[in-house]
């Protein structure tokens, strides 16, 4: 008999990409390439209602852990920076 890891998947992020249930404390980010923005959101909010179940209080920092880590990793900088017909019409409105 050979002892194979099974891992637990906890569901599927809407591009049906699987989020499985965390072994170890930090997540290896090669394993996350090619995930888009909405695959890292679907993987923090799976991560976050499961860490909220989780009865063993070391699986449910990991993932709380993983979480914020898919969370930080769907962050976009371009939101800070708004340009063109957006900031117009932002800046327009403040005049009123």
């Amino acid at each position: 008999m050979s002892k194979k890891k099974t891992t637990l998947v906890l569901g599927y992020t809407r591009t049906g990409r699987e989020v499985l249930r965390p072994t170890s404390h930090t997540p290896a980010l090669e394993d996350f390439v090619g995930w888009s923005r909405c695959d890292h959101i679907d993987a923090s909010r799976i991560l976050q209602e499961h860490g909220e179940r989780e009865i063993d209080e070391q699986a449910s920092r990991r993932c709380t852990r993983w979480a914020e880590v898919h969370q930080a990793t769907a962050r976009s900088s371009r939101h800070a920076n708004i340009r063109g017909s957006a900031e117009i019409a932002i800046l327009s409105r403040r005049g009123r």
